[in-house]
Parts: structure tokens; C-alpha cells; sequence
């Protein structure tokens, strides 16, 4: 089983005024990493696209994302 993270994207955006958007997600270490990656700028931006699609997005440089591990529960028994 793949690594589990949350990813929390964090902003505002613009919408008949000011919406904040703060929004966590699960997601497997793959995707989750690419919020880190050089182009996170990019992935934050799609992500605000598909979660809040008519938000307008007046500088994605002041959106942040932040990533933590889940912790995974230990199974008891045989399996």
C-alpha cells in the first residue's frame, strides 16, 4: 500500500469578493510530492481550479501548500 499524506492548499482568491480557500485532501507520496516540486506553482494552480472553478486567482504565488504524513493505525491479529 502506497504512503498517505495530506495536503493542505491554503489562499485567497476573488469571487464577488475575497474567498478563502483553505482545503486539505489526502493523496498517495506521488502526487503529494509535486506540491513541493519546481513546479508547484503550477499543480497548487490546476488544484484551486478543480476544487473552486469559477475563484479567480489574482497572484498564485500567494497560495501555499503544506504536507504531513498520515498516520497509519496498527492492525491487530493475524492480518
Amino acid at each position: 500500500m502506497a504512503k498517505m499524506y495530506k495536503v493542505t492548499v491554503k489562499g485567497t482568491g476573488q469571487l464577488n469578493g475575497p474567498v478563502i480557500i483553505n482545503k486539505t485532501v489526502e493523496m498517495e507520496e506521488f502526487m503529494a510530492a509535486k506540491f513541493n516540486g519546481a513546479n508547484r506553482y503550477e499543480v497548487i494552480e490546476d488544484f484551486v481550479k478543480v476544487h473552486y472553478p469559477s475563484v479567480k486567482i489574482p497572484n498564485i504565488r500567494n497560495f501555499g501548500a503544506s504536507i504531513t504524513p498520515v498516520k497509519e493505525e496498527k492492525k491487530k491479529g493475524w492480518f
